[in-house]
């Protein structure tokens, strides 16, 4: 489902967007809001949610948000109610293939993975109850090997969430073709 489209750091919102009841009550929730909050808003959403988004990368939500908050110029003070909420899992929900999800979990992975890296005196200082080493050198080390790999693979999977995304632009979930064996094969 395309709702959303960034070109040249302008994020558009197509017509069908409005039209749907969650992003329309964000548009019409408050006479004394601006169209520009109203506008604003649904680029928080558009960057929280949308896994082409800058800020994917920030995988603890909270994080993410404030990040956004800042960036975009909403208040300091704004928070997600419910009407953002909402509006975030109806995009979530239609906006997260199989692929998509996948490829979010594996950035999740991987910001585990820098963590433990980033970790490594503590790691070389740990001790069992008998005084033995747990984690080793040659364990920290052969887990930097798995870094080259992981960042190519991180980066072909994103490439392969691009191109599903640009396969279904303009389709609905419900209307989206399949291939042809995605829907079964019939044998008589």
């Amino acid at each position: 489902m395309k709702l959303f489209e960034m070109k040249e750091f302008t994020l558009s919102v197509t017509d069908e967007a409005w039209g749907i009841t969650y992003f329309k009550t964000i548009l019409k929730r408050d006479k004394n809001r601006t169209k520009e909050t109203a506008f604003k808003e649904m680029l928080f959403i558009y960057y929280y949610v949308d896994v082409r988004s800058d800020y994917v990368y920030i995988v603890d939500d909270k994080e993410r948000c404030r990040e956004i908050i800042k960036d975009i110029g909403l208040p300091v003070d704004w928070k997600i109610d419910n009407v953002i909420q909402d509006a975030i899992n109806y995009y979530n929900s239609m906006s997260l293939s199989p692929i998509a999800k996948l490829y979010k979990s594996s950035l999740k992975a991987a910001d585990d993975i820098s963590k433990y890296l980033e970790s490594t005196d503590v790691l070389l200082k740990e001790r069992t109850a008998n005084g033995s080493v747990v984690n080793t050198l040659a364990t920290i080390t052969g887990s930097l090997k798995s870094v080259p790999i992981i960042m190519k693979d991180l980066k072909a999977a994103y490439k392969e969430v691009l191109l599903e995304q640009k396969d279904m632009d303009g389709k609905t979930k419900g209307s989206r073709s399949f291939g042809m064996f995605e829907d079964g094969l019939e044998v008589n």
